[in-house]
């Protein structure tokens, strides 16, 4: 694993953090909050941006991750923001995040 590797590593982990921390403090409904969304949908398209530092050897080590909807999400934040669908961006805070974040940790830990 190279040293840009475990950057862009720690920085995903740390964009996660920040969601789960905007989620807390806005609330169960936290989509209803537009500023929240703004805040999550920024650490999200980050995240995908660090994703594309990251070398194809170390993103093969972690095979549980679909890396390519993580860039692809970026992707479209970036560049389709009026076309991101609040149920997308939910179901990655809910479904994929938490697995998202213990991957890129691992990651950190065997490399």
């Amino acid at each position: 694993m190279t040293p840009r590797d475990r950057e862009a590593l720690q920085r995903i982990i740390e964009c996660a953090d920040a969601i789960n921390a905007y989620v807390e403090r806005a609330g169960g409904r936290w989509f209803d909050d537009p500023m929240a969304v703004d805040a999550i949908a920024k650490r999200l398209e980050e995240i995908g941006e660090q994703a594309k530092r990251i070398t194809p050897d170390t993103l093969g080590a972690m095979p549980g991750t679909n890396w390519t909807a993580v860039k692809g999400m970026r992707d479209v934040i970036a560049h389709d923001y009026l076309d991101v669908q609040i149920e997308v961006v939910m179901d990655i805070v809910r479904d994929h995040l938490s697995a998202l974040r213990q991957a890129a940790g691992a990651a950190l830990s065997d490399g």
